[in-house]
């Protein structure tokens, strides 16, 4: 009998591959509704093939074999698990950039007859080979919020410190094509910038940036090759920060595929003018993101008109303003790329 999800194996194969990846247990049941999603009961362990931003990982089931997507929220690790790579990297990254009050860390990291790689490479070994330590590492790491989560595509950080950053940079891949971060300063931002901005997808999220920052991030998105998606939420991004983007957007950068000013209350009616132009103009961009910004039914009028000249760009908007596009004369012909949220 073969499973019946996309992703799945045939079910008549009598060996099933050991975990590689971190093993995760549902905390209860839930029923696929997708062919890419995969069934889950209450119990059933799982390995974690891929970790992703979106809420949805890519599994494989021990009971079964078979492989799809499952919600994290309904999903939990599994503390009797051997130490992953992904895990090991997390709790490195802890032991080395956190004050762990375990002896044998102390030892490692306040020694100085050896140099920091040596530090490193001893840390990790610790970690690896003694199993008392580990749980102590596990219980202290799990009872902090964490500052520094790794996925298999990328790195999410939460007020992050300098020396964070330093070492979350260090460690970058090629394969890590998205950074995230959450509730920084602007001077960690701006000296994190360079890296940032390396990559495909950089998601800042609840941090105050300044005019400096700005003009930092103007001046690396010149002629930049690497950024496809840039999300800028609840970052005090205001008219002269939207009018410096969109200015450099234009004239010199056409690989940017996705702009998200989501949450930007400061944004008002007075970029409209800068956000059309960016959408005639610019014929890279794909998505638009605007909603919860203070633009005006006169302002998403005029952006709305620019649509027509821009015949692939989508554009998200609040919900609010679902009555001023319907009553847009031309609505008919872009409402398909005019989306909604609440």
């Amino acid at each position: 009998m073969t499973s019946t999800g996309i992703l799945g194996k045939d079910q008549s194969t009598q060996y099933m591959d050991p975990p590689k990846g971190p093993v995760y247990v549902a905390v209860r049941d839930w029923k696929a509704r997708e062919s890419d999603e995969l069934s889950i009961k209450k119990g059933e362990k799982l390995e974690i093939k891929k970790e992703r931003t979106e809420g949805w990982w890519l599994a494989r089931s021990l009971d079964t074999d078979q492989e799809g997507l499952v919600p994290i929220n309904y999903i939990i690790k599994d503390e009797e698990s051997e130490l992953s790579t992904l895990e090991l990297l997390e709790l490195f990254h802890y032991a080395m950039t956190e004050n762990v009050d375990i002896p044998k860390i102390k030892e490692i990291k306040t020694s100085s007859n050896i140099d920091d790689a040596e530090k490193r490479s001893l840390l990790l070994s610790l970690i690896k080979q003694d199993s008392v330590l580990l749980d102590q590492l596990r219980k202290k790491e799990h009872e902090k919020p964490k500052a520094i989560r790794w996925y298999d595509d990328g790195v999410e950080l939460t007020s992050p410190s300098f020396l964070q950053c330093q070492e979350v940079a260090s460690l970058l891949t090629y394969k890590h094509t998205f950074i995230k971060i959450i509730k920084s300063s602007p001077e960690v931002v701006s000296d994190l910038l360079p890296v940032l901005l390396q990559n495909e997808k950089v998601i800042i999220e609840d941090t105050q940036l300044t005019q400096d920052c700005i003009s930092s991030l103007c001046n690396l998105l010149a002629n930049n090759k690497s950024l496809l998606e840039l999300h800028l939420t609840n970052c005090s991004i205001d008219d002269k920060a939207v009018a410096d983007i969109t200015n450099v957007l234009q004239t010199h950068n056409n690989t940017l595929k996705k702009l998200y000013f989501f949450d930007n209350s400061h944004i008002s009616s007075v970029s409209a003018q800068s956000l059309s132009e960016l959408i005639i103009n610019n014929s890279t961009l794909t998505e638009l993101q605007i909603s919860h910004t203070s633009i005006s039914s006169n302002g998403i009028l005029l952006i709305l008109q620019s649509l027509k000249s821009n015949k692939s760009l989508k554009l998200y908007l609040n919900m609010k303003h679902n009555d001023t596009c319907t009553e847009y004369h031309d609505y008919n012909a872009i409402k398909d790329r005019v989306i909604f949220y609440e």
